[in-house]
């Protein structure tokens, strides 16, 4: 008899095919219409960097040495790609990702106190409150019933954000956001090839109305919100009253309304979507890995018992964080990033011309047969504390990297750990073993079919 312990099951969860080539014109537009993930070419999983004729030209970068001169050491030579900052203007105005330099800088320079640690840890308890709201809606259902989880999750997402930086949303911002999210995201990829082919944002276009109705909603709701706080006496002691008081220490330069509108909008619309996304996928993983699930479990036994899961815990749970990351891996939030290469020159050995569109497709990045072992594998083992080979810090970019990093990343990480947390000790997650979720970009990397999973409190979670 065999006493040897068995092997967990390799999971290896859908993924892009990629297409053979580097496209042209129009094949290339054709492919981000449908799914930005599919216009990556299969050599860019294997190789430093890929050429892609265009028109527009497109360089794709992913070699972590190319990807830290472009994002760290000589940050101030690749702006923010142009197309990326009009895509995202007619939502996000000139929020600061889309500043470059000294405006760039005293706007970063404003808020970034606002997500140090320290502050961010106060906002624990809002996020356990909302998990343990979401788990008690669960709870009120019929036993294993069947959910679109990413639609929970992006609920739970909305409620932390509406409870901790819109406190007292009368204007109903939230709530705008989440009813209006799927206008705004049908048209994104009809968008983007207008902003390849420099076409306006008024031209006609597939579900364009909608999108541009929802861009308006969002901003005229944040707007009166900034409007009326402005006014009103004694502090609310959210994040918005926060940013509104926010001063560079530099400079001593403070935010316009019009400058809060731009950076509240872009905040809180990435920010929903970074967590709730990293939630859905990881669910999904765990669904299919039952022995990770375990894991998890007894962790989370050990850190907290029948307590309810809080920031302090955060640091603790490190198994739960190694599966969030391997999903971040596998399914990162914002699979691309986009610099323009402003002048000639040579990266990683290649020359590229002036005008040429630099694709860090981080979700090609994430899957490397070079820089990692068994890429298309669920093996959250990747980011335990002792694994002997750790991820290089350009190798591994679910919130970016160098000074424009991702500065909510921290704020989201605190709240995917205590959520997941939480989820996991109270609830079963089982997905029909015949679906597959598809991975589809469409600014982020959601499951384009959605994520229709049965939901059971496990004993001694239904009190």
């Amino acid at each position: 008899m065999d006493t040897k312990p068995k092997e967990a099951v390799r999971f290896y969860p859908p993924h892009v095919t990629p297409p053979a080539k580097p496209l042209g014109f129009p094949r290339n537009l054709m492919k981000l219409i449908g799914n930005n993930l599919e216009a990556i070419p299969e050599q860019a999983y294997h190789e430093a960097i890929v050429e892609a004729p265009g028109p527009p030209a497109m360089a794709f970068i992913v070699d972590p040495e190319v990807i830290k001169t472009i994002l760290l050491d000589r940050f101030e030579d690749f702006p923010k790609g142009r197309v990326q900052k009009e895509l995202l203007r007619p939502l996000f105005g000139d929020a600061m990702h889309a500043k470059e330099g000294s405006e760039w800088k005293w706007q970063r320079g404003a808020v970034a106190p606002l997500f140090r640690h320290s502050e961010l840890v106060k906002y624990g308890p809002t996020m356990t409150q909302v998990a343990e709201a979401t788990i008690a809606g669960w709870r009120g259902a019929p036993a294993g019933a069947t959910r679109d989880v990413s639609r929970d999750m992006l609920h739970a997402a909305y409620e932390v954000v509406s409870q901790t930086i819109l406190a007292g949303d009368s204007h109903g911002v939230g709530a705008t956001i989440e009813g209006g999210r799927s206008d705004y995201f049908d048209g994104v990829n009809w968008w983007l090839i207008y902003t390849f082919l420099r076409l306006p944002h008024w031209l006609p276009r597939p579900r364009g109305r909608r999108m541009r109705a929802q861009e308006r909603r969002i901003r005229q709701g944040v707007a009166n919100l900034v409007k009326s706080r402005r006014g009103a006496t004694g502090d609310s002691g959210d994040m918005l009253d926060r940013w509104i008081g926010a001063t560079d220490p530099e400079s001593g330069r403070s935010m316009s309304d019009e400058i809060l509108v731009d950076n509240i909008v872009s905040f809180l619309v990435s920010g929903f979507d970074t967590t709730a996304l990293s939630l859905t996928w990881s669910l999904y993983l765990l669904s299919r890995s039952p022995d990770w699930v375990e894991r998890m479990l007894e962790e989370i036994e050990t850190v907290a018992g029948d307590d309810a899961i809080t920031a302090e815990d955060v640091p603790k749970l490190v198994v739960v964080q190694q599966v969030l990351n391997e999903a971040m891996r596998l399914y990162p939030a914002a699979p691309m990033i986009v610099r323009d290469i402003v002048e000639d020159m040579e990266l990683g050995g290649i020359r590229l011309k002036a005008g040429t569109v630099g694709v860090i497709p981080i979700y090609a990045l994430h899957r490397h047969r070079k820089y990692w072992d068994d890429p298309d594998c669920f093996a959250p083992e990747r980011f335990a504390p002792d694994a002997l080979e750790k991820p290089s810090r350009y190798q591994f970019l679910p919130f970016g990297a160098g000074p424009r990093v991702c500065i909510g990343a921290a704020f989201s990480m605190i709240e995917a750990t205590i959520m997941l947390a939480s989820f996991v000790r109270a609830a079963r997650f089982e997905i029909d073993p015949d679906f597959d979720p598809k991975p589809t970009a469409q600014m982020f990397l959601l499951p384009g079919n959605g994520m229709p999973m049965a939901v059971t409190m496990r004993n001694g979670a239904s009190k």
